[in-house]
C-alpha cells in the first residue's frame, strides 16, 4: 500500500477522436505516463479544451509503480520507439514509433538520480514555463541536479514537481487511550517504553536513520555519521521498539492491532485516517522527510517537434494553476507544491484545514528532501543499517 510499491496496473485514457494507431497524422498528441491515481481524469478533459493548437488531444497511460516507469524509460532509450498503447487487436502486434514515446513522464524524486545518471531523461528549460517562478525555492532545488543526479545549485533542472507528501507517524487512538499513552507529537515519542514491540518501521535505511538523526537535532542528509552523537544507541533502542519493518504492508498490522504506531508515508494514510476514526496521524513537529512526484522528459525522441514541446510546457503550466492544484490536492492522496506559496484564501478549506497533507509552515521549513549521498557516506549508512538490524 505504499507510494512506491502498488499493485501494477495499466490503463489508458484517450481524449479526443480515434485510437492511437488510427490518429490523423497531422493531429498533435500530448502523451503522458503517470503514476496511477496521481492525476484526476477530469483534468485531462478540461485541459483538452484549452490547449493550442485546438486540434491537439491528450492521452494518459497510468502505471502502478515508479519501478515500472523506469523500466519503460530504459526500453525507449534502447529501442528509440514505444508501442501504441491504444491499439488492442488480438494477435496483431501494436505499432511502434518514436512518436509514441510520451512527452512527459511522472517520476518520484527518489528515482531522479537513477534516471539522470542512466540518461533516461533530459533537462527541462524553466524559461519555457510561465508558472515555474511561482514555486518556492525548495521545489526548484529538488529538481536541480548535476549530470550524476547529485543535488547541485549550479545544475540543470530535471523535472517540475506537481505533487508532494511527507513521512508521518500513524497511530491507533484506541490503543493509546486504553494504555494511557500520550498522543505522539514528534519522533522522540517512538522511543516511549510503552510502545516496545508495538511499532512498524519502514524498511528504508534513509528513512529510519534519518528520523533518528532528526530526533537528535541533525539532518536526514548528514554525510558524516560519526559526528552524530548517540546515533547508534538511538537506533538500537528504536530497533527494540519495532515489531516489523516493511515498506509495502506496514498498515495491515496496525489495522489488526498487532502494532499501535507506524512510520508511514502521507500518501498511504491521508484517506485512511479520514475514513477510520480509530486512526490518527501527525507530521512530526521537529520536521520530517518530504517526497515529490515530478514531470520529467524522456530522452527520446531526439528531435521532438516544436508543437509537442509546446504541448508539454502547456501541460506543466496547467498543473501549476490555482484551480488545478486545488483539484489535484483534493482528489489525489497528496498535494500540489504551489499550495505552499499560494494565498491561503485561494486554497480550498478542506485542504487548508488538513494539517496532515498540508503541514504548518514552521514544520515544513524544518523538513527535508532525502538527497543522494556521496558514495562513501552511503556505504557508511548501509553498514550501520545492517549492523543495527542484526542486534
Amino acid at each position: 500500500m505504499n507510494r512506491r510499491s502498488f499493485l501494477t496496473t495499466l490503463t489508458s485514457l484517450a481524449l479526443g477522436s480515434g485510437l492511437t494507431s488510427c490518429q490523423d497524422g497531422s493531429q498533435q498528441v500530448l502523451r503522458l505516463l503517470a503514476l496511477k491515481g496521481s492525476i484526476p481524469s477530469q483534468l485531462l478533459g478540461e485541459f483538452s479544451k484549452l490547449i493550442q493548437p485546438t486540434s491537439a488531444r491528450v492521452e494518459l497511460v497510468a502505471e502502478g509503480q515508479f519501478k515500472e516507469i523506469i523500466i519503460q524509460l530504459q526500453e525507449w532509450q534502447k529501442t528509440g520507439t514505444a508501442e501504441a498503447k491504444g491499439f488492442k487487436v488480438p494477435l496483431v502486434p501494436p505499432p511502434k514509433s518514436p512518436e509514441y514515446i510520451p512527452n512527459l513522464v511522472s517520476m518520484g524524486d527518489a528515482w531522479l538520480a537513477t534516471a539522470i545518471e542512466k540518461k533516461l531523461i533530459k533537462p527541462i528549460d524553466p524559461k519555457n514555463l510561465t508558472n515555474w517562478h511561482k514555486l518556492e525555492s525548495r521545489w526548484h532545488q529538488v529538481a536541480q541536479r548535476d549530470d550524476k543526479g547529485i543535488s547541485n545549485s549550479g545544475g540543470q533542472i530535471w523535472g517540475v514537481p506537481y505533487r508532494w507528501g511527507t513521512t508521518v507517524i500513524l497511530y491507533r487512538r484506541d490503543k493509546f487511550a486504553e494504555n494511557n499513552i500520550p498522543i505522539p507529537t514528534d519522533w522522540k515519542d517512538l522511543w516511549n517504553p510503552q510502545l516496545k514491540q508495538r511499532i512498524s518501521l519502514l524498511d528504508r535505511s534513509r528513512e529510519v536513520i534519518g528520523l533518528t538523526l532528526k530526533k537528535l537535532g541533525s539532518s536526514y542528509n548528514t554525510t558524516d555519521l560519526s559526528q552524530a552523537k548517540n546515533l547508534r544507541v538511538g537506533l538500537e533502542k528504536l530497533h527494540q521498539q519495532a515489531k516489523s519493518y516493511s515498506s509495502d504492508n506496514y498498515l495491515q498490522p496496525l489495522i489488526m492491532g498487532d502494532t499501535w504506531a507506524a512510520v508511514a508515508w502521507s500518501s498511504d494514510v491521508s484517506e485512511l485516517v479520514q475514513k477510520n476514526s480509530n486512526l490518527g496521524a501527525i507530521v512530526p513537529r521537529s520536521g520530517t522527510a518530504i517526497f515529490a512526484d515530478l514531470w520529467v522528459q524522456p530522452t527520446g525522441p531526439t528531435q521532438q517537434s516544436l508543437e509537442r514541446s509546446n504541448l508539454a510546457n502547456q501541460w506543466i503550466d496547467y498543473c501549476l494553476q490555482p484551480k488545478v492544484v486545488n483539484q489535484i490536492s483534493l482528489l489525489t492522496s497528496i498535494v500540489s507544491p504551489l499550495l505552499t506559496s499560494m494565498n491561503p484564501s485561494e486554497i480550498l478549506p478542506d485542504i487548508r484545514g488538513n494539517l496532515l497533507v498540508l503541514p504548518p509552515k514552521d514544520i515544513l521549513n524544518k523538513s527535508e528532501f532525502i538527497y543522494p549521498l556521496p558514495q562513501q557516506s552511503q556505504v557508511e549508512y548501509d553498514r550501520l543499517w545492517q549492523e543495527i538490524r542484526k542486534t
